[in-house]
């Protein structure tokens, strides 16, 4: 998946180093020039200076093929206006603000924004979530780590056919049922993957992406 962070400071880079860490493609829209040099000592992502609330720092960034903005600047107008940007003339598909003020937490969300958060933690674990929304879906939290997930096996899909136990699977994930027309599955490592069967995985949040990546699902 691919996202673009607009702010550098402390929150842009905590943000930009864990989502470097689950396999994000990561781009940073900075606006002071000593960040960007510090970004692209420090980390492998692709940085871009200029303002991030114009529609051209955005476009370099690689707005139009992104799928998630998380605009983390100071000024809580600036990021809404970098998401409904992002939103109205790149049609990204989630878009993030952190707020500095909470009072404005409703006026930003009334206003078209996805998710408005105020914590740094709560980003990363939002955009944990926000893996693959056509084919893997967060269903259930389990707790902080954990939570079930929905697959869904596309047609013509790549593992049809095969057994699970063939499929390697990230530690900690396991298939806990298939449905498969009106038919309802307790898998087993023999049992084999058909298109368009639909899944109920165990796994760590964190994971997400890796399960999709094993399970060869497009992005």
């Amino acid at each position: 998946m691919k996202a673009i962070i607009v702010g550098g400071g402390k929150v842009g880079y905590y943000l930009a180093k864990t989502l470097l860490e689950r396999n994000y493609g990561v781009s940073v829209v900075e606006i002071k020039k000593d960040i960007c040099r510090y970004f692209a000592n420090t980390l492998d992502v692709t940085v871009v200076l200029g303002d991030g609330s114009t529609a051209g720092a955005l476009k370099k960034a690689g707005a139009d093929k992104c799928d998630s903005i998380i605009a983390v600047t100071g000024a809580d107008e600036a990021n809404l206006i970098i998401c409904q940007m992002a939103k109205k003339m790149f049609q990204v598909k989630k878009t993030i603000a952190k707020v500095n003020n909470p009072k404005n937490i409703d006026t930003i969300k009334a206003l078209g924004v996805d998710i408005v958060i105020s914590g740094t933690e709560n980003i990363i674990r939002q955009m944990e979530r926000e893996v693959d929304n056509s084919r893997i879906k967060e269903l259930m939290p389990i707790n902080k780590k954990a939570a079930v997930f929905e697959v869904i096996l596309p047609e013509n899909y790549a593992y049809d056919g095969k057994s699970i136990a063939d499929i390697k699977l990230p530690d900690g994930c396991n298939i806990i049922c298939i449905t498969r027309g009106e038919d309802f599955l307790i898998p087993r490592g023999g049992t084999k993957l058909l298109s368009k069967d639909i899944l109920l995985i165990v796994s760590y949040v964190s994971a997400a992406n890796e399960v999709r990546r094993m399970l060869k699902l497009k992005k």
